[in-house]
């Protein structure tokens, strides 16, 4: 008999939890905050859903002073700071809803919600129910036992008694023991000074108690023995404190949580007034399964039903494994009879989403196996070209659907979408006519989604489980290509990817309303796709001789390192092992720990630079050279030659729109904005990079401190803007009027610290991150930094009015409407929302230059299209662009790529752009 499961929701830690959770402010028709409300059905919903318990109740604390905890000590919870105002009306709400759904609520006066738990995993933890505690309070780790564990729905984690010993080094059973020695600093216990969690299970480990810790005090160090018989006095008072009752006289009855009884219907009223109506849709069919049918289908279980023309709705006990809610009608087109037919509806509809089948990730490299298309929900049709199967000639699917693909009047759309133009410009086909991509739309709707590709949108936003890739290709050495596929089990995949992104269309278009983010999804983001595309079909060209010198170079180079390092360390060890290393700088060169991780003694980067710059040890700076240069020889100068394309003899990076959420374009395989060009190995690789042909030359384009001119712009600071239009040195004039002193006798010291403090400003610069930069010791950088605040005050205005309107609104706009959620801002922890107003400074300032050069990448390609210049746009990184120019015309092209970036986007300062040419990336000055 299986056994059964009962879930305890540990409710006001888990309501804290959805108001602080990293997702946009939401509000309901009136107004009132729903935030917390919508994370915490989310979670709710996704544990009834995923989980499928037999039993289910919330556990509430109810708030008032009179909890017997108090009555031992009256500091206990003394030091809590209130609820944020709007929390209390949702967590009312979200009682309300609970109750409509007929879910038990439990609380009882005089005891806290962790007591209760603590009772009902004594009454009901048996050999036929499992309890989960969905929690992960510490304060709950006393109750693990084989029959009851915590759940973390963030994490979709069990944490059981391996799971805990692994954590914290101790069981449930010295979960009392090592609390009283930790404390608690939320609810205001106070442990022994001076021991965190490594420390008390080290203690415990050792004595196995706190008392005969305090009987073996003489052992311990002289603090740290001080500390814990200090405590002794207060040893028992603490134990009441964090030791849960098992005893609450609450009234229960199992039946009542058992969730085939809940009425999730009846919550529906609660949630339209509260404008929660996708929310409607996911509670208010949910019907119960009986006990007996909650098994979950084969995996071979029937897959059929009609099409409809949105998904159905899945109710809260459905097993997404069926797909059968949502599995269309979809047909294979394999004969040249059924594709010309195809091609005349495809003629005759105003719009279609297509995907494609590839034989792999690049693009540019990537052979087509098939064309999927929809035009309507839940119907869509799949073209093979390859496969196991019967398949159609290539020259008969370019002949029939090249009109098609073609003709602008048709509307297109799709699902990461410039993917399938590359491929599809290389099969011979130039789509034209792409108005909709659901992969950018969900990014400028909110570009902190955790993922904007094809599976999540379709689980979050259409409730459907699409097929795993996996499924038909295999994944690891058993992997094929989908040439090797059955084209029948193909077609059903490929026209699932079709359908989807034509439904998310429908979905998406519904929430794209703000007129500032259709404007920036229209005329910014879907433009720029075609841009992209074309620079992606270009790719750029490889000196793979002078990367095999440098290799060698290199490779020399590390030789001699490894030796000076072994030299210096008085052995050999593997340079490579963090380990090892740990062991040479703290073990035998008695070099101070800096920080430590779950794995031991950190030696990454930071810690490496501290001890550099701390320590007269030169082994330190000598790891951070050998790090440095083997990252450059494997990514770059090794890797770069296994990069290049067969077949058009060129590297093809990938430009993507939805990574960086200041709406920056980042840039994979490879990715060439982490080129390090401060150093002179870094600075060649750039020389690696090449025109196509002989009388070509490249063109670098590049912004002269754009971001600064942003700031200027917004801050409207009279000096900054005078500066800007007289075309000083920004630095030195910055340095000038902080330091008092004139323009032409400013140091280069100085000019350096305006410098750093310039382009810092937009990071939320600290004067410790001033200092370390520039040599100054903390104090002289803070006064440096208040001198600059003092002489440029609108620019202190500006920047708090970028916070202000983050905390009000819960999100920032860059220069064309670009908007970021700004989710930590009014976080109770300080590391956290001090964080989120650096985000909220640097998105709009970054964001907004990153606007204006996406901008001007779509002007310079339309006049180079419709003016059929020579020059080919082939790489973008940060504010810089490098074109492929004939030689004999580069002095025409730069006035012309200069002209357009400089009027991209106006500006309260001149926009100055600095452009430059030579026989590689490096030379291009």
């Amino acid at each position: 008999m299986a056994r059964k499961t009962l879930y305890l929701i540990d409710g006001h830690a888990q309501i804290y939890r959805a108001y602080y959770a990293p997702f946009r402010t939401l509000t309901s028709p009136t107004g009132e905050q729903t935030k917390a409300i919508h994370v915490f059905m989310q979670m709710l919903l996704g544990i009834l859903r995923d989980k499928r318990p037999d039993y289910l109740a919330m556990v509430l604390d109810v708030g008032d002073e009179s909890v017997f905890r108090v009555e031992i000590d009256p500091a206990y919870k003394a030091n809590r700071d209130p609820p944020p105002e709007d929390l209390p009306p949702q967590i009312d709400r979200i009682v309300s809803i609970l109750q409509a759904m007929r879910i038990p609520i439990l609380r009882l006066q005089g005891f806290e919600a962790d007591d209760i738990m603590a009772t009902l995993c004594d009454r009901f933890a048996g050999d036929d129910l499992d309890i989960f505690l969905v929690s992960r309070d510490k304060d709950l780790d006393q109750l693990l036992s084989d029959k009851v564990r915590m759940y973390d729905p963030g994490k979709d984690r069990v944490i059981d008694i391996a799971a805990m010993l692994e954590e914290k080094g101790y069981g449930p059973e010295m979960a009392v023991e090592a609390q009283m020695l930790i404390g608690d600093s939320v609810d205001n216990v106070v442990g022994v000074p001076g021991v965190g969690p490594k420390k008390a299970a080290d203690l415990l480990a050792k004595y196995g108690s706190v008392s005969e810790i305090i009987a073996h005090a003489d052992e311990l160090s002289p603090k740290l023995k001080e500390n814990i018989l200090a405590f002794r006095d207060r040893m028992e008072t603490v134990r009441r404190l964090v030791t849960l009752r098992r005893d609450v006289p609450i009234s229960f009855d199992l039946s009542i949580s058992e969730t085939a009884r809940f009425n999730a219907a009846s919550a529906a009223p609660i949630l339209r007034e509260l404008g929660m109506n996708r929310m409607i849709e996911r509670v208010s069919t949910a019907e119960p399964a009986p006990q007996n049918e909650k098994a979950t289908p084969p995996a071979n279980a029937a897959r059929t039903g009609p099409a409809p023309s949105e998904p159905a709705p899945v109710g809260l006990f459905d097993a997404v494994e069926s797909r059968a809610t949502s599995r269309g009608d979809y047909r294979m087109v394999d004969t040249e009879e059924q594709l010309a037919g195809l091609a005349r509806k495809l003629a005759g509809v105003p719009a279609f989403a297509f995907d494609t089948e590839t034989t792999g990730l690049v693009p540019a490299a990537a052979d087509l196996v098939g064309i999927s298309v929809s035009f309507e929900a839940g119907t869509a049709y799949y073209i093979p070209v390859r496969g196991v199967g019967r398949t159609l000639p290539e020259e008969t699917v370019r002949r029939l659907l090249k009109p098609v693909f073609e003709n602008p009047a048709i509307r297109k759309c799709g699902q990461n979408v410039k993917y399938d133009m590359v491929v599809l410009r290389r099969f011979g086909i130039d789509v034209r006519g792409v108005d909709f991509d659901s992969m950018i739309a969900s990014f400028v709707i909110d570009s902190t989604r955790n993922s904007h590709g094809i599976d999540n949108l379709a689980r979050d936003l259409l409730r459907y489980e699409k097929i795993k890739t996996t499924d038909l290709i295999g994944r690891g050495r058993s992997q094929i290509a989908f040439d090797q596929v059955a084209t029948d089990r193909t077609c059903e995949y490929a026209c699932e990817d079709a359908d989807i992104a034509w439904r998310l269309r429908g979905v998406l278009e519904k929430q794209l309303t703000e007129p500032e983010l259709v404007t920036l999804f229209r005329d910014l983001e879907m433009p720029l796709i075609q841009v992209l595309a074309r620079m992606e079909n270009l790719g750029v060209s490889i000196d793979t001789g002078l990367l095999s010198r440098l290799g060698h170079e290199l490779a020399d180079r590390l030789t001699q390192l490894r030796d000076q390092i072994h030299r210096e360390a008085g052995r050999p060890f593997n340079i490579d092992s963090t380990r090892q290393i740990a062991e040479v700088l703290f073990d035998e060169r008695k070099l101070a720990v800096v920080k430590r991780t779950k794995t031991g003694r950190s030696t990454d980067a930071e810690v490496l630079e501290v001890l550099a710059e701390q320590t007269q040890d030169p082994i330190p700076r000598l790891i951070l050279d050998y790090r440095e240069l083997t990252k450059l020889k494997s990514t770059y100068i090794d890797a770069l030659p296994q990069m290049i394309c067969t077949k058009t003899g060129r590297i093809h990076p990938s430009f993507n729109q939805t990574v960086a959420v200041t709406g920056r374009l980042s840039c994979s395989d490879p990715n060439l904005q982490n080129i390090p060009i401060r150093t002179p190995m870094g600075a060649q690789i750039r020389r690696a990079f090449v025109p196509g042909r002989d009388d070509e030359v490249l063109l670098k384009a590049d912004y002269s401190q754009i971001e600064l001119r942003v700031l200027a712009h917004f801050s409207q600071d009279a000096a900054l803007i005078e500066a800007f239009e007289a075309d000083r040195d920004i630095h030195a004039f910055v340095a000038s009027q902080i330091e008092g002193v004139p323009i032409e006798e400013v140091t280069h010291a100085q000019r350096s610290s305006a410098k750093t403090v310039n382009f810092g400003i937009v990071y939320g610069q600290s004067a410790f991150g001033l200092a370390r930069q520039t040599g100054m010791n903390v104090g002289q950088a803070k006064i440096f930094i208040d001198r600059y605040f003092q002489r440029y005050p609108q620019i202190r205005e500006f920047l708090d009015s970028c916070v202000q309107h983050a905390r009000r609104h819960g999100y920032v706009k860059t220069i064309l409407g670009r908007r970021r959620p700004i989710t930590e801002i009014n976080s109770r922890n300080q590391a956290a929302r001090n964080a989120a107003e650096r985000f909220a400074i640097n998105t709009v300032v970054q964001g907004s230059a990153a606007d204006m050069i996406k901008r001007a990448m779509i002007n310079i390609d339309r006049r180079i299209q419709r003016e059929h210049r020579p020059s080919k746009m082939i790489i973008q990184v940060h504010d810089e662009l490098v074109f492929e120019v004939p030689e004999k015309h580069v002095e025409a092209e730069a006035a012309m790529i200069s002209e357009e970036m400089s009027r991209a986007i106006e500006l309260s300062v001149p926009i100055k752009v600095d452009v430059g040419w030579g026989r590689n990336w490096l030379d291009a000055k």
